[in-house]
């Protein structure tokens, strides 16, 4: 009860000299805002206090405030703002701005330095409030200080190693306070996307309520970041008359990420295979927009830039030959060839029938070479 007490009077003496720091910046500004060209005012305090003179202030209205143009007794020129003046300005004489003065001429501006020497205002500025002034006056401090004094632990001899514990206990607090808000955060945001992700599923037939449907089963069977994709290609039957060499190019675009730049050339198109790359583009596209619409986005573009050198593997070519053409590495071919028979395995399992067969046949045709010697 007596750490609260402390802690409800830090928070309160907090909020206050955060008050008062922007009521301070407020007067700043005010004060700034309406000088007018030719006031000398005193900057600083104590024995930095110098004068300067305004030159500018321009009147349109600024996101950060009055930002008025002073030459000062240094011959500096500088753009005052209501935070670098921590105390409102006041005019404290008057000076004549010569017509032909321009702040960019040295001249200009040792000649308005001396005039503005020889006029000597009294450097006085207002006194700085006191850190903390106006507290005395607020009445629930007041009344927390008030509680304080009159509560048994005041008079204790260990009260500050308490509170020094007290302390370290309200700062656990919030760090707890602020875990708990991330992760709930999160957690909402999760929620949130499951939430989406089950309508799209539920739009193409997948779910029904909360059971899965024949159709969820088979997506459920493949794993890849274009499962959606290859499910409903594999629902639409667009891959079932495809050869096997057909099948690898058209599944490949579906593993394979390009590092070729965008302005690179259009990579070439196997034959046999235009009809299905497209209908599996168009399918894509249409899924994508899906997701879109219920602020998802997690199906990735289909690429092509290995479709063409999977076709010439799975045809029987050797592997330099395959290489040479494609401008892939070894390892690279190596590394993404297992990822496709991989994936092939996985339609050989989900798919009809009609496409079983021929995902088989891929994987033995693809499964040679330095790809069998990699333990597939």
């Amino acid at each position: 009860e007596y750490a609260g007490l402390r802690r409800a009077l830090s928070d309160r003496e907090a909020d206050l000299s955060k008050l008062g720091s922007a009521q301070r910046k407020a007067e700043s500004a005010a004060a700034l805002e309406q000088l007018d060209v030719g006031d000398v005012i005193v900057l600083g305090q104590g024995k930095r206090a110098l004068t300067a003179v305004v030159i500018d202030n321009p009147t349109a209205e600024r996101l950060d405030g009055p930002r008025p143009q002073v030459l000062t007794s240094e011959k500096q020129l500088r753009r005052l703002s209501a935070v670098e003046v921590a105390i409102p300005v006041k005019p404290v004489a008057r000076l004549a701005i010569p017509r032909n003065f321009s702040p960019r001429n040295a001249a200009s501006r040792k000649e308005l330095t001396t005039l503005l020497r020889a006029l000597n205002p009294e450097l006085s500025t207002p006194e700085r409030k006191r850190k903390g002034s106006g507290t005395n006056d607020d009445e629930q401090i007041l009344d927390l200080r008030a509680q304080l004094r009159q509560h048994p632990c005041h008079g204790c001899n260990d009260r500050e190693d308490h509170a020094r514990w007290a302390e370290r206990y309200w700062r656990l607090l919030r760090e707890n306070e602020s875990l708990v808000k991330r992760i709930e955060g999160r957690t909402n945001s999760i929620s949130r996307t499951f939430d989406r992700v089950c309508a799209v599923l539920t739009e193409g037939g997948y779910l029904r309520g909360d059971e899965v449907t024949s159709s969820g089963e088979m997506l459920g069977r493949i794993y890849n970041e274009s499962d959606l994709l290859i499910a409903e290609a594999l629902r639409e039957g667009l891959w079932d008359s495809l050869s096997a060499a057909e099948l690898c190019a058209t599944v490949s675009i579906l593993v394979y990420e390009s590092r070729r730049p965008e302005d690179a050339a259009a990579p070439a198109i196997p034959p046999g295979t235009n009809e299905a790359l497209s209908e599996t583009v168009r399918l894509w596209a249409r899924l994508e927009r899906t997701e879109r619409e219920h602020g998802l986005s997690f199906l990735r573009e289909p690429d092509l830039g290995l479709a063409w050198a999977a076709h010439q593997w799975a045809s029987g070519r050797r592997l330099d030959v395959v290489l040479k053409e494609s401008e892939l590495t070894a390892g690279d071919f190596v590394r993404v060839m297992r990822q496709l028979i991989d994936l092939l395995g996985q339609i050989a399992k989900a798919g009809s029938p009609a496409i079983q067969g021929t995902a088989d046949a891929a994987i033995d045709q693809c499964r040679r070479g330095i790809i069998a010697l990699t333990g597939l």
